[in-house]
């Protein structure tokens, strides 16, 4: 039996019994507080360690002039199922710039990516993200200034078994001078859930163009090309619906086999339905393209898509 002699600071809980134990009153509220609030801690501290984000999967930055790359994965909402992601992440110096796969009419370096070396892979295929326009002295490059990340969708052989990613890289930088890189690097991805992509790897994979039967609202569509390769006027014209800002409107063209392609120039628009013409006046120009297959990215304000076309 507990017999209570008052309430407060100073004062006392007195047990009845043999033994005597007195407490003081604030140091007994503060030993219940603690056992009801200690619980609520470590349940709010559990959570928080399993929100937590996971450490990042990636190597180490690989460093050489005026650029350092490395490789990264995580995981991302708009992942096939069976697919998982990596990213091919370039930083360089201040003014300097890397290439798309057609790096424009001043020439470059593309990149190119060698996954022999890879382990447990069924495919890999490299995404580029929408580029940009960047003219200098030389000319007009296409490309990427000072971060470039390119997303790399893998198909794993065997699921539920680890993937080990070995990638040779070769690509350009420039700036006044242009500097040929080559770099190697690995990254062993782990069965099971990984963690999320970085910031800058799910902004690359959303600046990727979608295909014509995948395009969202505010993305160009309605792509349409018509040649006329007959007469000294030889050209291509391009059509497609950009939704918002007309100026905004680009299109970059690529051939799988690297041939050089004019690029192409925006006409006055109608509405949202943007012109380009790709001149090929230039005998040589069309005798190199002529019959090619070639895919042409195109960036809005709002959106990007990709669609393909035969000069015949």
């Amino acid at each position: 039996m507990i017999e209570i002699e008052g309430y407060g600071s100073g004062r006392t809980f007195r047990q009845s019994s043999r033994h005597r134990r007195c407490f003081p009153a604030g140091a007994l509220f503060r030993a219940a507080l603690a056992a009801l609030v200690l619980p609520l801690m470590v349940a709010i501290l559990a959570s928080n360690i399993a929100g937590a984000v996971a450490p990042e999967l990636a190597t180490d930055w690989v460093e050489g002039d005026h650029n350092r790359a490395r490789l990264t994965a995580g995981a991302v909402e708009s992942a096939a199922p069976g697919s998982i992601y990596a990213f091919f992440e370039i930083t360089m110096d201040k003014g300097w710039k890397t290439y798309w796969r057609n790096p424009g009419s001043a020439g470059g370096i593309p990149p190119e990516f060698d996954w022999s070396k890879s382990r447990n892979v069924a495919s890999v295929e490299v995404l580029y993200p929408v580029p940009k326009v960047i003219s200098d002295n030389a000319g007009d490059v296409i490309g990427y200034m000072e971060h470039a990340v390119f997303p790399v969708r893998i198909t794993p052989e065997r699921p539920g078994e680890p993937v080990q990613l070995d990638v040779s890289a070769n690509y350009g930088i420039c700036k006044k001078l242009c500097v040929p890189v080559a770099v190697d690097l690995a990254l062993t991805l782990p069965p099971g859930d990984l963690p999320p992509a970085s910031p800058d790897g799910q902004a690359a994979l959303d600046a990727v163009p979608r295909s014509a039967d995948r395009v969202k609202p505010g993305d160009p569509s309605g792509f349409k090309a018509e040649s006329v390769i007959e007469g000294p006027d030889a050209r291509v014209i391009l059509k497609a619906r950009f939704p918002g800002a007309a100026d905004a409107a680009e299109v970059f063209l690529y051939i799988e086999d690297g041939r050089f392609i004019p690029m192409p120039v925006r006409q006055e628009a109608q509405g949202e339905v943007v012109s380009f013409i790709i001149d090929l006046s230039d005998p040589k120009d069309l005798m190199r393209v002529k019959g090619a297959r070639v895919l042409a990215t195109l960036k809005g304000e709002l959106g990007q898509s990709e669609s393909t076309f035969v000069i015949d």
